[in-house]
């Protein structure tokens, strides 16, 4: 599958979310219990959403993967021995839309780590991450969801940029 995939600046977001490991093989069931054990929490809590659920992957290994699911809010939460409030960080980072199964996007995300080598762009040293814009939750077995494969990256500066800095 090909894949458009373009740099775009990414805003610092709070969340609130849960961060767990899962075996590569369950991967898109525990983001999906994930997402639902924030959502009802959230709920619960009388907070709302500002966007699609997310999954920020720490460490993908051979067997295990480490991840962190949530929903961007606005306010505070107080949280609870699952849900956590946090911050992501604002980035710049290369982005590919996905359309398939949840268990086939790293598909996307391999396609992103090429263009990023063959464009000569470095990562940063922040996580990748995926932003889930058909909810999860909402699939039904064999369905095929929408998903950015978000890969934080270094920019390096403009000419003007550089010129600025070089004459302070």
């Amino acid at each position: 599958m090909a894949y458009d995939i373009e740099i775009k600046a990414i805003k610092a977001q709070r969340f609130a979310g849960i961060r767990a490991k899962a075996t590569i093989n369950k991967v898109t069931q525990k983001v999906t219990q994930l997402l639902s054990e924030t959502a009802e929490y959230l709920e619960a809590q009388g907070v709302k959403p500002t966007g699609p659920g997310f999954g920020v992957y720490y460490e993908v290994g051979a067997v295990v993967v480490d991840v962190e699911v949530g929903y961007p809010i606005d306010g505070e939460i107080e949280g609870n021995d699952r849900v956590h409030a946090g911050e992501l960080p604002g980035v710049n980072a290369a982005v590919a839309i996905y359309e398939g199964p949840h268990d086939n996007m790293p598909d996307a995300h391999r396609a992103v780590h090429m263009w990023m080598h063959e464009n000569d762009v470095k990562a940063s040293e922040e996580p990748a991450r995926e932003v889930y814009i058909t909810d999860l939750r909402e699939l039904k077995e064999g369905e095929d969801c929408r998903a950015e494969s978000v890969w934080p990256v270094m920019v390096p500066p403009t000419r003007a940029e550089r010129r600025r800095a070089a004459s302070k």
